[in-house]
């Protein structure tokens, strides 16, 4: 019998002082291109979900985070699998942002903004529902 890999999605809302990140996906995303989204992937192989997402926002933005809380957990369908998803709080704690080629511009933006921007990727509009 074939053993199935274990898929767990996290997202990362990193916040600087009253601000918060988002990055734009670019146009060759197979998922969402153009839109915008918060930094994150899956947790690796035996990787526990917050290790996971400090690595995650380190490959993508270049900058350390510290967790500080779980925002949301819900199930996605993903290639096929039911799989867990986690939307997180972090706070910025130290670098630049370096966006990685998954991503082609970045904002620090207001909470309002946050609810009012457009095009949402579908991860973060896992954020508001």
């Amino acid at each position: 019998m074939e053993e199935k890999k274990t898929f767990i999605g996290i997202h990362v809302l990193v916040k600087n002082g009253d601000k918060y990140l988002v990055v734009l996906r670019s146009e060759d995303d197979p998922e969402d291109p153009k839109t915008w989204d918060l930094p994150g992937g899956g947790a690796v192989e035996r990787e526990q979900p917050l290790e996971g997402a400090v690595r995650e926002t380190l490959e993508e933005t270049g900058m350390i985070v510290a967790v500080t809380k779980i925002l949301k957990l819900h199930g996605v369908e993903y290639h096929g699998l039911w799989t867990p998803e986690a939307v997180v709080e972090a706070e910025f704690i130290e670098g630049e942002v370096k966006l990685s080629p998954e991503h082609t511009e970045y904002k620090w933006i207001t909470w309002q903004e946050l609810v009012d921007i457009e095009p949402k990727s579908r991860n973060l509009k896992y954020l508001f529902m």
